[in-house]
């Protein structure tokens, strides 16, 4: 892998072109599509070429496709063809930025890791094999993330500790495999909201040779899912940024997790590289297609449309005006709260399509804004959508859901709060 910085500002964060493979080239800041089961949740292949036909980073995590190891070992082709999405880059993960991750279950030589069918506990030996047997594009180094805002100094130090001697046997590993030779390693960077903490994570990371890794992925923030949409920028941004300033500028900077439009806003002006789409996701999820607006001189709008909404079941309007994306072009509120009430699968599919295709619009035009030197006029846009008043960009848990049984395969019927 390699990045190319084409510009830096200090008002508007970088432009970059990642070349993952020689002949594939991704701008940055760059957005990963997430996946569960190495699936685009709710869309097929062809469905989700509806939605872009551009090269993705698919972002995998092991937590949701560990089970496919074994076959995965005899699989000598591309893993991007495994999962039916050919020609696309890989990114293999260890943690669902899309789901909370439960708390505890670190012990000194074990990191959990939380699948379907509950915990499992892994080495670094035992999480080198079954990356070697993916055999991913990139893949992440395995750390101690299970720290939050209210982690302790104790807990947060031992995340240090512990990921510094996982990687040690990574790095060692990472450099033996042959099946991982076209691989390329992130270095994690743990330490919770401590900035001493982060600084010895970042220091036993560049005391690395530094062919030994292709960049960086800042872990420990949150506990993923909706957490990371209620993170305190004021709280988060200042540990980011002290991380930043120690991090050489020719390495891409990764940050998993559903963080608010806003927020990843302001991390993209400090030097953040690589986004994931599980905002989109959580929003989806729950039946909130994503409105707000990102273009100069359009109508103002709110962060969200709720669909589970009775006030909209006669409204025979796009989710949102103007939006090219197929759900918009053939369909109305009206029918997609149909759908919900009716538990139908065609609804989450359809707001899959609309809320991945109004991601990746924003994060075109952030590009674009970069470019021009008018990120900061972006934020502010973002910051006041609605008559000057702050916006709030929160994915709350939808509380009209009857149960979690049809999660998955359609929409739940809305019941009186």
């Amino acid at each position: 892998m390699k990045f190319v910085l084409k510009s830096i500002s200090k008002n508007s964060g970088r432009l970059g072109q990642l070349r993952i493979k020689e002949s594939n080239e991704l701008a940055t800041p760059l957005l990963m599509q997430t996946t569960k089961g190495g699936s685009i949740p709710y869309l097929t292949a062809d469905t989700f070429e509806m939605v872009s036909n551009e090269q993705q980073l698919l972002q995998l995590t092991l937590s949701t496709m560990d089970q496919m190891a074994e076959s995965l070992a005899q699989w000598n082709r591309p893993l991007s063809e495994y999962v039916g999405l050919p020609g696309h880059n890989t990114m293999l993960l260890l943690r669902d930025p899309c789901e909370a991750t439960p708390a505890g279950g670190n012990d000194r030589d074990v990191v959990p890791l939380f699948t379907r069918r509950g915990k499992e506990s892994l080495t670094a030996t035992q999480y080198m094999d079954m990356v070697a047997k993916f055999a991913p594009d990139v893949y992440q180094g395995l750390c101690d993330a299970d720290t939050n805002p209210e982690s302790t100094k104790k807990r947060v130090q031992k995340s240090v500790d512990r990921t510094e001697r996982f990687m040690d046997e990574c790095y060692a590993l990472h450099a033996k495999e042959q099946r991982l030779a076209n691989s390329t390693l992130l270095a994690p960077i743990v330490g919770g909201y401590n900035t001493f903490a982060r600084t010895q994570s970042i220091k036993h990371a560049r005391a690395q040779p530094a062919t030994s890794y292709g960049g960086y992925i800042l872990e420990g923030f949150h506990t993923n899912g909706l957490a990371a949409t209620a993170l305190q920028a004021t709280q988060l941004l200042p540990i980011v940024e002290h991380c930043l300033q120690q991090l050489e500028d020719d390495k891409p900077r990764l940050m998993p997790g559903a963080f608010t439009p806003l927020l990843t806003l302001e991390l993209i002006r400090r030097g953040v590289d690589v986004f994931d789409t599980s905002y989109a996701y959580c929003a989806a999820v729950n039946y909130k297609a994503l409105t707000f607006n990102y273009t100069k001189g359009a109508e103002q709008q709110t962060a969200f449309l709720d669909l589970t909404d009775e006030a909209i079941k006669e409204q025979f309007t796009p989710m949102l005006n103007g939006c090219s994306c197929l759900a918009c072009r053939k369909h109305t509120r009206a029918y997609i709260h149909h759908l919900y009430k009716t538990h139908e699968l065609l609804g989450p599919i359809l707001l899959m399509i609309h809320n991945l295709h109004h991601y990746l619009g924003f994060f075109a035009v952030i590009r674009s804004s970069i470019a021009d030197d008018e990120l900061s006029q972006l934020i502010d846009l973002l910051r006041l959508q609605t008559a000057g008043v702050n916006m709030d960009y929160r994915i709350e848990a939808n509380s009209k859901v009857v149960s979690k049984a049809g999660l998955g395969k359609g929409f739940i019927a809305a019941a009186a709060v």
